[in-house]
């Protein structure tokens, strides 16, 4: 499972990291406007990316405060229910992301994953 998501992150953040975040001198279709869109595409990638590290991050908080409970069961239960809520968290993060894109996609918009 962690895998999958770090094959799925990785490339995100290497995606991000070589665009020119925000350049308003892009055009939308040649017609030399400023590329809202583009715009738009670059912010959902980045807040996505963002919120996916920190929801990874804070799984393997909560997976370490499970391990180290040692026997006391409140610890154990936080440690728990922090994965669970993580786990919950990349999901609904992958799905606005794949929703935002095939919006973005029939909009006229298509992103880059």
């Amino acid at each position: 499972m962690i895998s999958t998501i770090m094959n799925w992150l990785v490339p995100k953040a290497h995606a991000a990291m070589t665009w020119n975040f925000l350049t308003v001198s892009e055009t939308a279709g040649g017609t030399g406007t400023t590329g809202l869109t583009s715009i738009a595409d670059k912010i959902i990638t980045w807040a996505s990316l963002i919120a996916g590290i920190l929801a990874v991050l804070f799984l393997i908080y909560s997976g370490i405060l499970y391990i180290t409970a040692g026997g006391n069961p409140d610890s154990a239960k936080k440690g728990q229910q922090g994965i669970i809520n993580a786990i919950i968290g990349i999901v609904i993060i992958t799905i606005a992301y794949f929703l935002a894109t095939t919006i973005a996609h029939f909009a006229g918009t298509a992103t880059t994953p």
